[in-house]
């Protein structure tokens, strides 16, 4: 049986790289994983998990970028202490710190994964985190031996960093559903949801102040720093709002199943990242038979678009929007979500990569 490490930064919110930890777990692959906080270290810990030992170790917000350093340390120490064939990682940070180990330490790694999902264009304000940030990236797409991008143009991007055709794999963020329930629903145009972080990135607040008249009810299952502004924007423009502050991703997904209206995925029109992003709503929206109002910048947007899984805007004009929804067509939309979910189910995505 091969022996797998995977190293990762995470927030609270599950995302692409735990959702592969646990198809790689299911599918008997001996699973070591190493998970430092992202961002917020406060009340925290990193976790050591060899399946017959769990190690947490508390950290502190006090060290501030401080506590990379530290990441990178007791990573390579757990590590160097321990047999793996393959070393994956889920950023360039934390692959690097395989590729460091083979090429300094002489580590006995088969291979190395970068599990590199999104790309952001200027991803810190600071000019010299963004040349290391290049840097590190350029040294991942060089020496790992497979690197997976979820959409082509953070691929392209990573072309350019030095990363060969042949050792790149594209795989967009999918879905897996408990359920694969596919049942016919009578769509509400009046009804809209919206799953996810609360930001201005994000463009829920400048939508909803833009097509307000169009919503009979909201129903928001999230957090983030503009829940409060939506909140309040609901209520002064009379909207019935359903909410659901920081939920499971079980609870939501059961709810999406559930749900007969239109899923909101308003991406920022001005925000870099968002131009590269695989957007896990977007496919979670439809996968659970709902149609999608969305921003054009998400690279899914053209696939939406042509295939008829939703409203596409390209910049927030009231009237067109208005139009298309009146005439967008929702018979036989549960036809669609499962045409969409054979493709985009996490099984399937995720058998591509060879270990």
């Amino acid at each position: 049986m091969k022996r797998v490490v995977v190293i990762s930064h995470s927030s609270i919110i599950e995302g692409p790289i735990e959702y592969y930890i646990k198809y790689l777990k299911k599918n008997n692959y001996h699973i070591s994983t190493i998970d430092h906080p992202l961002n917020d270290y406060q009340d925290r810990f990193t976790i050591f998990d060899n399946q017959k030992k769990l190690i947490m170790t508390k950290r502190s917000n006090r060290l501030g970028t401080l506590n990379l350093l530290v990441d990178f340390f007791l990573s390579i120490k757990y590590v160097l202490n321990n047999r793996f064939d393959i070393f994956i990682g889920a950023n360039n940070f934390d692959t690097f710190i395989g590729i460091f180990l083979k090429k300094i330490f002489l580590k006995k790694i088969a291979k190395i994964i970068y599990f590199a999902s999104d790309y952001s264009e200027d991803r810190f304000k600071n000019i010299l985190l963004n040349k290391i940030y290049y840097f590190v990236e350029s040294i991942c797409c060089k020496y790992s031996d497979l690197v997976i991008s979820n959409t082509k143009r953070a691929e392209k991007k990573r072309i350019v960093f030095g990363l060969k055709k042949e050792k790149s794999l594209i795989v967009p963020n999918g879905v897996l559903l408990n359920k694969n329930k596919f049942d016919k629903k009578v769509i509400n145009k009046a009804n809209f949801i919206y799953v996810g972080s609360i930001t201005n990135e994000h463009g829920l607040f400048n939508l909803i102040k833009n097509i307000y008249p169009l919503i009979n009810k909201l129903v928001l299952i999230g957090y983030g720093d503009e829940w409060e502004a939506v909140v309040n924007i609901c209520k002064n423009k009379h909207i019935k709002s359903e909410l659901y502050y920081k939920k499971s991703h079980e609870f939501c997904i059961n709810y999406l199943q559930n749900f007969n209206g239109f899923g909101l995925a308003p991406y920022n029109l001005n925000s870099k990242w968002t131009y590269y992003c695989s957007p896990l709503k977007v496919a979670e929206y439809i996968s659970c038979g709902i149609p999608v109002i969305m921003s054009s910048v998400p690279e899914i947007a053209g696939y939406v678009k042509k295939s008829g899984f939703g409203i596409i805007f390209s910049k927030l004009n009231f009237d067109k929007i208005s139009s298309d929804l009146k005439f967008f067509d929702t018979s036989n939309f549960n036809i669609k979500a499962k045409k969409f979910y054979n493709y985009y189910n996490q099984n399937y995505l995720y058998s591509k990569i060879k270990l």
